[in-house]
């Protein structure tokens, strides 16, 4: 009588070889012998994927700076935002034509593409701060497709001014809004610099009178980090500065309150917020 034992489990890989053991017994004794297949084929169980035949090169422009928000009295704010150019120019497949280019911002924006006939240059205005991985790609009519990563940096800058002749009785404070929701990175500082003037009273009534300035910079839980107190003599100015490390993710608030009544100001106030 004669059984076969298969000897399992075996295992397939790329420009390897399948053995398989088969064991006879016959009389008594176990006869090995050993079968092996040679798989030098391409596309077995576990390779890797061919390399695309498209061949991604973009040139960026714009893609780390600051994004600056321009505050009112009354937190309303003004954008002057980045603008990041996408040059797909030395992007080449030998798998077909190129018909479209492509880009998925990270932002949190919708992918916007081009077709390749008609420009090689995507271009992309972003309004917000943050570290963004966005993708860029092309497709080609073979029906190849290709993208690589690509990382953009903004920091915030945050500006509040208050300056004319008169000035204001009462400062206003300063919201520092909080990165975008896709930011791949935290910041690393928040930098403030705030400077309070003692506007010159042009009469004589009310009389000349100095100053109380007191800043209260509060993190996003509400608990205050950082406060001082100065006196701004008549026609004098006086900038506080504070630098936090590692800042907590969220809106700050810097508060900026005058003790002293019928007394004007200008302000100049900035945040950076730093990656």
């Amino acid at each position: 009588m004669v059984q076969i034992h298969p000897s399992l489990p075996f295992y397939i890989h790329r420009g390897s070889y399948l053995s398989l053991s088969v064991f006879i017994l016959m009389r008594g004794k176990f006869i090995a012998i050993l079968l092996a297949c040679s798989f030098l084929f391409s596309g077995c169980l576990g390779a890797d994927q061919e390399s695309s035949l498209i061949q991604i090169s973009v040139n960026m422009e714009g893609a780390s700076g600051t994004v600056h928000f321009v505050k009112d009295a009354n937190n309303g704010t003004s954008i002057e935002g980045m603008q990041v150019s996408f040059d797909f120019t030395g992007t080449e497949s030998s798998g077909g034509a190129l018909t479209e280019f492509w880009l998925e911002p990270g932002d949190g924006t919708q992918r916007m593409s081009t077709n390749a006939a008609d420009s090689k240059i995507l271009s992309r205005d972003y309004a917000s701060y943050g570290i963004f991985q966005s993708r860029a790609g092309a497709n080609d009519s073979g029906g190849n497709s290709a993208s690589d990563e690509l990382t953009i940096s903004f920091n915030g800058a945050f500006h509040l001014n208050q300056t004319s002749p008169t000035g204001v009785d009462e400062p206003a404070d300063l919201h520092i809004d909080s990165m975008n929701i896709n930011s791949i990175q935290n910041p690393v500082k928040l930098e403030i610099s705030s400077t309070i003037t003692n506007v010159e009273n042009a009469l004589a009534i009310p009389p000349p009178d100095d100053v109380e300035i007191t800043w209260q910079l509060f993190d996003p839980s509400g608990e205050l980090i950082a406060t001082h107190t100065q006196v701004i003599g008549e026609g004098q100015s006086y900038t506080w500065t504070h630098n936090e490390e590692i800042p907590m993710i969220g809106g700050w608030e810097l508060i900026i309150g005058d003790a002293v009544d019928n007394e004007n100001v200008n302000q100049e106030t900035t945040a950076l917020v730093l990656f």
